[in-house]
């Protein structure tokens, strides 16, 4: 479905002109659109449309439909007259926490210190599965430690190992032929290897390797 929205040819727009445009557009289509279709219907260079579309994408502004790769807003940024400025929406639920919200989870902790995950969730603007997956595995890794007592309502952590502000990643390996989970700490560049079961549960080992060569913190993707 092609939108209809007013041409604007103006040649000495300015991207904040055309911040507010291009938010009009993609409010008023039903449909994903094209970037080259939002380009001719605004009317602005192509170099000003990319520079925001890439801006609002990177904070989940909006989102990519299909192998066409078209573009539509987010159905929460849909609610916003005229295109926030400190808004970041990451989506919630897959079945892998993005990196984004490891490092929100992360932030939230090295700021807490000590919290109770309801405490957790609400800070890192997360929810409680995606949460406790990551705390989880930052307490195999001996960053963080359980001190709920027995019977506690919630579950209640402290951290103990905070070596800076970018968050560990954790992602599966294979070494001889046996699981682990590797978390790479990229504030030391060290990492710890903790082994999985046969079905690929923690076993409660866990080894240390040689640290790895450190890699641009915004270039990776965990």
């Amino acid at each position: 479905m092609t939108c209809i929205f007013p041409i604007r040819l103006d040649s000495a727009a300015t991207e904040i002109a055309a911040r507010d445009v291009l938010w009009s557009i993609l409010r008023t289509c039903a449909d994903p659109i094209s970037i080259g279709e939002v380009i001719r219907t605004s009317g602005f260079s192509p170099v000003i449309v990319t520079r925001c579309l890439r801006k609002w994408r990177k904070s989940g502004l909006i989102e990519q439909v299909g192998r066409q790769r078209h573009i539509r807003l987010h159905s929460i940024a849909r609610r916003y007259a005229s295109p926030p400025e400190d808004v970041r929406i990451n989506p919630l639920g897959q079945r892998f926490t993005p990196a984004n919200l490891r490092q929100r989870i992360w932030t939230a902790v090295r700021v807490l210190k000590v919290f109770e995950m309801p405490m957790l969730v609400m800070a890192a603007e997360t929810n409680t599965i995606t949460a406790l997956k990551y705390i989880n595995e930052l307490v195999r890794g001996g960053y963080l430690e359980r001190i709920d007592p027995p019977g506690a309502r919630h579950r209640k952590y402290r951290i103990v190992l905070n070596t800076g502000p970018h968050h560990p990643s954790v992602n599966r390996v294979v070494i001889d032929g046996r699981p682990y989970t590797r978390i790479v700490d990229h504030n030391t560049s060290a990492q710890i290897h903790l082994a999985l079961g046969p079905r690929g549960r923690p076993s409660g080992s866990a080894r240390l390797s040689k640290a790895a060569p450190a890699s641009p913190f915004f270039d990776r993707k965990d």
